[in-house]
């Protein structure tokens, strides 16, 4: 009867889902015998049926698919048929339930069914406990929270145990953090596609990946839709050369923009081409091109200036290449002494030199630029020169103070000799952009004057005549010095080509050819057994006689003005400063970037007064980077010959770079 029926399946179906259909009195076929279960009313397969019933007459047509049970009179403890359900859940996995023996099944029964019965018993048991303990586990952790807070509310446990258990889980997150040196407009000669552009050269880590825009708004509009934002081509200047380890791991780099216009007081840098963070991003000025017309035929670009110069062998370069065709000599200055400082403002004064600033650069909140940057940014140095001096220059050679383009045989020097030898090497090599070329050290012997009345009257280059022996011109790789078009190249390096435009290639010449002299007071003499000899009576003459013109004249001032001596002392110990990191990299364990920062500078003894570039520093922070410009730049004193570290002084974050 449905009445009763429904409640017992109920609640033998509770939390199984066994039963799919339920079928009551009302479905039966009444008989004479009594109600009869047509079991082919419920499925045409027969063979997937089977029929549970306490009663014969029930299934008496159907006497194959029959399980016969005993009836229930009332008894609690009466089980029987909950027993049978897992044995009964079993069969959905017969194919043919009509091909079993019923009476092995009924007389087996019992066996299997409390086989059955003890997994099925065992996997409720095993629930119950699944469940006992995620009830226990969620009460634990409630507990534990709860002890937690309230421990921290109280502070009844150390809260720096409790940092420290949280710092395996913490992870440094660095933004990009480049260092602005210079930002020059692009000259329209150099361009092969139309616009208006800037180059932007900085300092950045190497491994970092490397992102700026440009903001510049169109002049006379001061509506906000009127900036013009572009993502900035970026290409490292020495782009592959010390980029595997982290022993330099500072460089420079170029970010080349289009800009709105070539005539602004001022463009916007970031890291981000967001326009609502204008706002943040670091202003730059455009350093003001000098245009000449002609331009200066050949320029060289020397490199930085520090406290190691000495002022005889600073006058031999500089006259030197003076005499040798040389227009006009670029050089950054970071120290120098007095005396070095008062003879080169006089040629400045004659517009024979430019002094530019070279400043260090800001420490970081946990890192130091300066002692990262091989050689003190020599290469950084030239690229600045290089794009200052393109808009006046033809030609540009890239040296340091005591290395000079001389002829092979200094017999055949004469004034303007390395202009026309430039010449001529690059009318034999039309798709050379850069030209290299070797230095021979040669054996460089100072005046041995001991006088304490040193004048630049009483000053000659006599001394050159001690010089006798330089490096065989061999067939071996050396390193070299460079001479660019300026118009075909955008970045030098120390010793070779950077990056060549247009197609122009970097062309290396035989020293047989043409070559450098490395004037280089070394403290060490050359081997002369493989030696070539020199005679340097030919420059002798040429530079004695232009430097007594050069003392009526340009140094006329200060020619008989005391001249501090040199401390030369500071420079053998740098001198072996670098002797040591070059022989660590045959250990192939390297603790330093090579560079005078990486090295401990004696103060100079005596009275020596010195001049340092100085400056300040600003930063803008967009969003996790941060970009550093410069401020105003100048000379201050030194007390100790070296420049200081620069200051930030302004900034819009709390944090530093």
């Amino acid at each position: 009867m449905e009445i009763y029926g429904s409640a017992v399946t109920d609640r033998l179906d509770r939390g199984r889902g066994m039963f799919k259909r339920r079928y009551y009195r009302q479905h039966c076929t009444q008989e004479q015998y009594g109600y009869t279960k047509d079991l082919s009313a419920i499925h045409d397969d027969l063979a997937s049926i089977f029929i549970l019933d306490n009663t014969p007459n029930a299934y008496r047509h159907f006497k194959n698919n029959a399980i016969p049970i005993t009836s229930w009179f009332c008894d609690p403890k009466d089980t029987y048929l909950l027993d049978l359900l897992p044995f009964l859940d079993a069969l959905r996995f017969t194919s043919d339930y009509t091909l079993m023996n019923q009476n092995f099944f009924i007389s087996k029964f019992s066996t299997l069914s409390s086989q059955v019965l003890s997994i099925y018993r065992s996997e409720e048991k095993w629930k119950s406990f699944r469940k006992a303990f995620e009830a226990f586990y969620m009460l634990c952790l409630i507990i534990f929270g709860a002890i937690l807070g309230i421990s921290l509310y109280y502070r009844t446990t150390n809260i720096w145990m409790l940092k420290n258990l949280g710092d395996g889980f913490l992870h440094r997150s660095e933004g990009l953090r480049p260092i602005i040196l210079g930002a020059f407009y692009r000259m329209v000669g150099e361009q092969n596609v139309n616009g208006n552009y800037a180059v932007i050269q900085y300092l950045a880590h190497n491994f970092d990946k490397q992102k700026l825009y440009c903001i510049s708004q169109r002049p006379n509009s001061e509506d906000d839709n009127s900036f013009v934002i572009n993502e900035a081509l970026i290409q490292r200047i020495h782009d592959g050369k010390r980029g595997t380890n982290d022993i330099c791991s500072w460089s420079g780099h170029l970010a080349e923009c289009e800009i709105a216009s070539t005539n602004l007081n001022y463009i916007t840098l970031s890291t981000s081409s967001d326009v609502n963070e204008i706002k943040n991003g670091m202003k730059i000025e455009l350093e003001t091109p000098v245009i000449r017309s002609p331009k200066e035929p050949l320029v060289v670009c020397i490199a930085p200036m520090y406290i190691y110069t000495e002022w005889q062998i600073m006058l031999t370069g500089i006259e030197s290449w003076l005499a040798l065709g040389a227009t006009k000599i670029i050089i950054p200055i970071q120290s120098a002494s007095n005396t070095v400082m008062n003879i080169l403002k006089k040629y400045e004064r004659d517009q024979k030199v430019i002094l530019r600033y070279w400043p260090k650069w800001p420490v970081m909140n946990d890192v130091n630029p300066n002692g990262l940057v091989l050689s003190r940014g020599i290469e950084e140095s030239h690229v600045n020169c290089l794009h200052f001096a393109k808009p006046f220059a033809d030609l540009i050679a890239f040296s340091d103070i005591d290395d000079i383009l001389m002829p092979v045989n200094p017999l055949n020097a004469k004034i303007g000799y390395n202009l026309e030898l430039i010449h001529s090497l690059f009318k034999e090599h039309p798709q050379a952009g850069t030209l290299l070329f070797e230095h021979r050290d040669t054996q460089l012997q100072l005046p041995n004057d001991k006088s304490n009345d040193k004048t630049l009257n009483n000053f000659n280059f006599n001394f050159l005549h001690n010089s006798k022996v330089k490096q065989s011109c061999g067939v071996w790789r050396m390193k070299t010095r460079v001479i660019v078009n300026a118009s075909r190249v955008d970045t030098v390096n120390m010793h070779e080509s950077g990056i060549n435009r247009f197609g122009y290639v970097q062309v290396r010449l035989p020293c047989r050819q043409a070559h450098f002299y490395h004037l280089r007071h070394s403290y060490r003499n050359l081997p002369t057994q493989t030696s070539d000899s020199i005679n340097m009576s030919t420059v002798v003459s040429i530079l004695n006689n232009q430097f007594k013109h050069r003392l009526s004249t340009t140094l006329s001032t200060i020619s008989n003005l005391p001249i501090s001596e040199s401390r030369l002392d500071t420079f053998r110990a740098y001198d072996e400063c670098v002797k040591a990191v070059n022989n660590e990299h045959f250990t192939l364990k390297v603790s330093r970037c090579m560079t005078p920062s990486a090295c401990f500078a004696k103060l100079p003894s005596g009275n020596m007064n010195c001049t340092a570039a100085s400056t300040d520093y600003s930063f803008a922070r967009i969003n996790s980077d941060f970009i550093s410009a410069p401020g105003t730049l100048k000379f201050i004193p030194s007390n100790d010959c070296d420049a200081p570290i620069p200051k930030y002084t302004s900034g819009n974050s709390y944090y530093l770079p």
